[in-house]
């Protein structure tokens, strides 16, 4: 059997997690969140925050599009957004790579000072990792950080009743990636939304305090709702004229023919924050300076996620991105 034939990436994962110890005394979140969460010492200490992501060359970047230096930071950024999604710190990093024979020094060094940066932005320590050769780029990172009980923000939080909120438009990296396959020149805006993407670590600790589910934008918006109605067992409803779409998102959109929102639903890369918070605290997280944009609620229908049109009709959220799904 394939794995697409059971459901494809996350049908596999909960396959795996069903064969393997996922729970332990120190174990607050194993398998199934944005990062592992572990209790290192008793509390109010915080608690250890684990998560790791690969990128595969021709699969998650291509060198013909991508600088070394853009596809460090976007390696290191996917992770980060992990640990911000969880309302932590990102702290110590560690970086294996798979390089062809031919790699050139002055190409890897290049890729590392792409990681550098994202480092030295997020004030991570780069601690170590493995090397060694393969067929194709691959890059594998592990980030560890930490959380303050009080902070942590699981996907398993949100309640019914609770506005559904997301942290900046949708779409861009999608439409970049669409762009360029089809022969097109995506504008700069895109175009680093797609090679080097910035996650949002800087209002993660804005809206912890606030909010109760929270997960990262990075396998489209239907895809990470599905994820927080699963882990909490509530349903959802999206408005799809509330989704914020950038206007260089929409023009793409118009030259290829393509409706944008689907972009934003099932894209992914967009690295923006997805969060459940009580409809009365988003004034006051907007006092707080975190610009952000209400676009649906979670209901208490469990497992029923819809996305509601401007004229009022429902259909089923679809959902995002799968590596084992084209």
């Amino acid at each position: 059997m394939k794995i697409e034939e059971i459901g494809g990436e996350f049908a596999l994962i909960r396959r795996l997690s069903e064969i393997v110890p996922t729970t332990g005394p120190e174990v607050i979140q194993g398998i199934g969140d944005d990062a592992a969460v572990i209790r290192v010492a008793p509390e109010p200490a915080p608690f250890l925050l684990v998560t790791t992501d690969i990128l595969v060359e021709e699969r998650h970047f291509k060198r013909a599009w991508a600088s070394p230096e853009q596809i460090g930071i976007k390696a290191a950024e996917c992770n980060v957004s992990d640990i911000a999604a969880m309302g932590g710190r990102a702290q110590w990093m560690f970086v294996s790579l798979v390089l062809p024979r031919d790699t050139d020094v002055a190409w890897t060094e290049a890729l590392y000072g792409g990681i550098a940066r994202s480092c030295r932005h997020h004030n991570v320590a780069l601690l170590g990792g493995d090397t060694t050769r393969g067929a194709q780029v691959t890059i594998n990172i592990t980030l560890l950080g930490s959380v303050s009980p009080d902070h942590l923000r699981l996907r398993s939080h949100a309640r019914p009743g609770d506005a559904l909120v997301v942290t900046g438009s949708l779409g861009a990296s999608a439409a970049a990636l669409a762009l360029l396959g089809a022969g097109r020149s995506p504008s700069a805006y895109l175009l680093e939304k797609h090679l080097a993407p910035s996650c949002r670590m800087d209002v993660a600790s804005r809206i912890a305090p606030l909010a109760h589910a929270m997960i990262d934008i990075s396998d489209g918006l239907g895809s990470e709702v599905g994820h927080i109605c699963t882990a909490s067992r509530v349903g959802a409803e999206i408005w799809a004229a509330a989704v914020p779409l950038h206007d260089e998102v929409r023009m793409a959109g118009r030259l290829l023919g393509v409706d944008p929102l689907q972009w934003a639903l099932g894209g992914g890369e967009d690295f923006e924050l997805l969060f459940s918070i009580t409809p009365a605290n988003i004034p006051r997280l907007k006092a707080a300076g975190v610009t952000c944009h209400e676009v649906g609620r979670v209901t208490d229908r469990t497992g029923e996620m819809v996305l509601i049109s401007g004229d009022g009709d429902a259909t089923p959220l679809g959902g995002g991105y799968d590596h084992f799904k084209e």
